[in-house]
């Protein structure tokens, strides 16, 4: 992220397009820091841009991860804390820059703490894959793709009793708006102020995926 506030006149005039600055960031993120401290609560930046929102949610889910968990847990934990973050981003250069600026984010916390995480690991490819797959490229208000189908994410299910464990369901953008609340807007939140981006049924691909380590995601093993 350079920290400017445009790229140019003409993407502002074309796309509204006006960058975050990180102080401003911060001081929204606090106003939630309920949220932010808690691993799982789950985030949608509409319109991700190079990913200022997510990858400063990310590094405050990361950090509560290193005080409420014991270190042999972080590596699974912070995968959870990554896959709690989903971002739709129009432009295709921003969304380059949004996946990497969040993959070097959580790289940059486990070599830190002399973690191995080369592209060959497990770490490093479900954490590539769940950025891939949380991070999209679409327009928001259509709920479209570029090619036209429908946005796609996939929700990354929790197991009782098996911690490290996790179910991916795929669901549409489209289905977060399918129950409106009485003056006509999409019912976002709960009571709680917990974004509600998961619904009883999902709409989209009919593919029931096995239940695996959360290190093991990217191996998109079916039933």
């Amino acid at each position: 992220m350079s920290g400017k506030l445009i790229k140019s006149k003409e993407r502002v005039q074309k796309h509204g397009e006006v960058f975050t600055p990180p102080w401003i960031v911060n001081l929204m993120l606090d106003q939630v820091k309920k949220q932010t401290d808690d691993i799982y609560a789950t985030f949608l930046e509409p319109a991700a841009g190079e990913g200022a929102f997510l990858t400063a949610i990310l590094e405050r889910k990361l950090e509560s991860v290193t005080k409420q968990y014991d270190r042999r847990y972080w590596k699974t934990k912070s995968l959870f804390a990554l896959a709690s973050i989903y971002g739709i981003e129009l432009l295709e250069d921003n969304l380059y820059y949004a996946r990497q600026n969040l993959l070097n984010t959580f790289i940059t916390f486990h070599e830190s703490y002399n973690h191995s995480i080369g592209k060959s690991t497990n770490l490093y490819k479900a954490a590539h894959f769940i950025i891939q797959k949380n991070i999209v490229w679409g327009n928001t208000l259509m709920r479209l793709r570029p090619d036209g189908k429908l946005i796609m994410f996939s929700e990354w299910k929790r197991v009782k009793g098996y911690p490290s464990q996790v179910e991916r369901v795929p669901f549409t953008y489209s289905s977060l708006f399918e129950e409106e609340s009485d003056d006509g807007q999409p019912d976002l939140f709960e009571i709680e102020g917990q974004l509600n981006l998961f619904e009883d049924e999902h709409v989209g691909e009919a593919k029931k995926y096995k239940i695996v380590d959360i290190l093991h995601v990217f191996k998109e093993e079916i039933e």
